[in-house]
């Protein structure tokens, strides 16, 4: 990615998102009891979306008329489009079950798929939503620990996990793929290994890859179903171009569903439950179909615009703040933070004016971590790293 493709696309004009109902803006005092926090949790970016999406979505609607609408067959097709050209992926279309959204799919999956008091495996750190899915429906989380390697990086612990699997009788892994929050992609051997012990133990794979297209240079995300169907146990993946296009207030999600009737089960759940085709808008369609076709600049762009910003944190902290100590930025745009310092810190923060996700809320391992969403303008960036130091650069590490 080279300088002129990072500045053919506005990263750093700052937009006041104040007032427009914005979860990651609006609501710092219902949820923390503060005012005016400069926001870096929630994972959404703060900047505008790609000039194709606005282009598409002033077209829909000038025509002034949105009434009933079903999924357009070019939606399908920009979908499969955008897979095989990003990660050679191949889809066909009759795998493609249409879902309200990636955690509400969950919630309904586990209703269907699962019985109260069953056993579903995670594997913390981890997005917390998962967690909340199982156990607002009645079942048990069970963890498979995500491991340090000797390089310090994160790890499955498959050893573990076949562990976990006999002793619990889960039939089911939440899977997330590239993972949030360390931001790991994992590699080919890795989900093969991960594969075929899911298939010796019929364990099925909820692969949530919402971040799949998220993946920094030098690093590939393989889909989960990309892999030798031979290898693979009962599967589907979720998929949207919400988080990579910032059009998650456009909701749009899929179910990348190959065995037929496992698809046929998935789908007659949707059906039992008014869902499935037609659950989006217009605006929706026409957001995701525009960003799948034409999207690409703006991703490429982006990527070196985040690239930029994760460089620009670590050099700060290491002169300023050596406690404070980024994972590998392997995809997302989440910095992984262990704070090597005593006390409450993500209270320290919020004194500060600056709002971090807290690392408990991702589950075991990540009590001495924050979450720093970083898809932000360079100087907002800057202004919350400021805080930072000011916060914590008067504490001792260990």
């Amino acid at each position: 990615m080279n300088q002129a493709d990072i500045n053919s696309f506005d990263f750093e004009s700052r937009i006041n998102r104040r007032g427009t109902s914005c979860h990651k803006w609006d609501f710092d005092k219902r949820l923390t009891g503060r005012e005016g926090l400069l926001p870096f949790w929630v994972a959404d970016m703060d900047f505008r979306v790609a000039p194709v999406i606005e282009e598409a979505l002033e077209k829909r609607l000038e025509h002034g008329i949105f009434g009933y609408t079903a999924r357009p067959d070019s939606l399908d097709e920009a979908l499969i489009g955008w897979f095989f050209r990003r990660h050679r992926w191949n889809i066909k279309t009759t795998q493609i079950l249409e879902t309200p959204g990636i955690v509400p799919f969950i919630h309904m999956f586990l209703q269907e798929f699962t019985s109260p008091g069953d056993s579903v495996i995670i594997q913390e750190p981890v997005y917390y939503p998962f967690r909340k899915a199982i156990m607002n429906n009645g079942r048990k989380a069970v963890v498979n620990h995500l491991i340090r390697d000797d390089n310090g990086l994160w790890a499955m612990d498959l050893d573990g996990l076949s562990r976990l699997i006999d002793e619990s009788g889960a039939k089911t892994l939440i899977f997330c793929s590239p993972h949030n929050p360390v931001g790991r992609v994992w590699r080919e051997q890795e989900l093969l290994n991960l594969a075929d012990l899911c298939r010796a133990k019929a364990v099925t794979v909820v692969s949530d890859e919402i971040h799949a297209d998220l993946v920094h240079p030098g690093y590939r995300h393989i889909p989960w179903l990309s892999l030798p169907e031979e290898r693979l146990p009962r599967s589907l993946a979720l998929v949207s171009a919400t988080k990579t296009f910032n059009i998650p207030g456009l909701t749009t999600a899929f179910a990348i569903v190959p065995d037929s009737d496992f698809r046929h089960s998935c789908q007659s759940m949707l059906t039992a439950l008014g869902l499935g085709e037609g659950s989006s808008s217009p605006l929706s369609y026409a957001a995701a179909e525009a960003a799948w076709r034409e999207g690409e600049p703006w991703l490429n762009a982006l990527l070196g615009q985040i690239g930029r910003n994760d460089a620009l944190l670590r050099e700060r902290l290491t002169g300023e703040l050596p406690g404070v100590l980024p994972g590998e930025l392997e995809g997302s745009y989440l910095e992984w933070l262990h704070m090597d310092y005593p006390g409450n810190l993500w209270k320290k923060l919020l004194d500060e004016g600056i709002w971090l996700s807290r690392g408990i809320d991702f589950g075991r391992g990540g009590e001495k971590y924050m979450r720093m969403n970083i898809a932000c303008p360079s100087s907002q960036l800057e202004e919350g790293i400021d805080m930072m130091v000011r916060a914590l650069s008067g504490l001792r590490s260990p």
